[in-house]
């Protein structure tokens, strides 16, 4: 089955609110790891970051408690992960609807959850090896984290543009 049809198939308000309740439910995962986490700026909210920032990020996790490493990697895989299927799912159901017969535009959210996906491994794997020094694997870690920001301006902008379209067009017509 293609990944259009497979869209296609999930794009109900059914499917679409599920994906919502995830994503409000990651939210506030989330926003749990970030208080745990002593609000540090973490690896995945950065659009950058060299692997010596990336170092300085888990000895300060290891300066914040003998844990706090292991909460990063561990979210990372669980709450992080489902954090993109979730939007993922959410916003190609939305440009699925908003772009009916257009262009394609559903696989941006579904490239954007990938890279996040990819994104949260590395991560994880940099934090589970971190040994006080600076890793080459947080060169990949940078670029997954660069494209998933990248895609994630573009999958917003693209949705704002289609919703804008869309209430112009019902404007239009009640005229």
């Amino acid at each position: 089955m293609s990944i259009g049809a497979t869209v296609e198939r999930c794009a109900t308000w059914r499917i679409a609110v599920a994906a919502l309740v995830g994503v409000v439910a990651c939210v506030v995962g989330l926003a749990w790891r970030q208080a745990r986490l002593a609000g540090l700026d973490l690896l995945d909210s950065r659009g950058w970051y060299t692997p010596r920032e990336a170092a300085a990020l888990f000895d300060a996790l290891d300066r914040l408690d003998a844990s706090a490493r292991v909460v990063y990697a561990t979210t990372a895989l669980t709450i992080d992960m489902v954090f993109p299927a979730s939007y993922g799912l959410l916003f190609a159901i939305l440009l699925f609807w908003l772009f009916r017969g257009g262009a394609p535009l559903y696989l941006l959210p579904l490239a954007l959850a990938l890279a996040d996906a990819l994104e949260n491994i590395t991560i994880a794997a940099l934090a589970l090896s971190h040994d006080g020094t600076s890793s080459p694997l947080a060169w990949l870690a940078a670029v997954f984290t660069l494209v998933k920001t990248v895609l994630g301006v573009a999958t917003l902008a693209v949705t704002c543009v289609g919703g804008m379209r869309r209430l112009w067009v019902r404007i239009r017509h009640v005229r």
